[in-house]
């Protein structure tokens, strides 16, 4: 599939798809948005596909497993192989990257394509050369938006707070999971300028969460990462 397309990543705990219909929803809602037509496959039946594909490519069921989901302007769907995890469940990685802030735009809509994907490919090669390992997108005021295009979360004392960004399967989790933790979250802005008031930082994608140790130079923490995923692995 070369020509434009949307994709959402499953995650796959145990041999079990999680939060198909979820992540149907927004294929759903992009690909009327971009396409004008409806994604509609039906959450037991895509389940089943994505769970016999993960069988198929003899993924470990202690373990967790990826399966992506592509769909074209023409409503052509491909399910891919997008690997295993080390971890059992949403996690929280060991990985604990370093970051540099890169101002860039997306190209022409927040939607998961895969020109968003190209653009934060490239903004990841940036931040190689800078010396780190993960772009950290901000805007022209020097918001941050997202981290290697992935929902970006902040947090200030006991406060945790949520990038301003479109709303995805592993936003909304994450959201979830910090509430369930009894912490206070704050749907607001942050920026460059924030950074030396800003105690951790960190992104949720598809494998759990990922707490930066660096971003920009600035040293972080870990502690409130660590208790948001054992909620975000325990519930969701």
């Amino acid at each position: 599939m070369t020509e434009l397309y949307l994709y959402q990543t499953v995650h796959l705990a145990r041999g079990i798809a999680r939060n198909a219909e979820a992540h149907i929803a927004v294929l759903d809602t992009a690909s009327r948005e971009l396409f004008g037509r409806r994604y509609a496959p039906g959450t037991a039946r895509l389940a089943a596909r994505i769970e016999a594909l993960a069988a198929a490519e003899r993924y470990p069921t202690e373990v967790s497993g990826f399966v992506r989901i592509e769909l074209g302007a023409d409503g052509e769907e491909r399910l891919v192989p997008a690997g295993v995890s080390l971890y059992d469940g949403y996690a929280f990685r060991s990985l604990q990257p370093e970051a540099v802030t890169l101002c860039y735009d997306l190209p022409l809509t927040e939607a998961p394509t895969s020109a968003r994907e190209a653009a934060a490919q490239l903004a990841r090669r940036m931040a190689e050369r800078a010396g780190a390992d993960v772009a950290v997108r901000c805007d022209r005021e020097g918001i941050l938006r997202e981290a290697d295009n992935a929902p970006l979360f902040a947090v200030a004392g006991h406060t945790v707070l949520a990038a301003p960004g479109t709303k995805s399967v592993e936003r909304e989790l994450t959201v979830q999971a910090v509430r369930a933790a009894g912490l206070e979250l704050r749907e607001e802005p942050f920026g460059r300028r924030d950074l030396p008031q800003i105690d951790e930082l960190f992104f949720a994608d598809h494998r759990g969460i990922t707490a930066l140790a660096r971003c920009d130079g600035q040293p972080l923490m870990t502690l409130i990462a660590e208790r948001v995923s054992s909620r975000l692995g325990s519930g969701f």
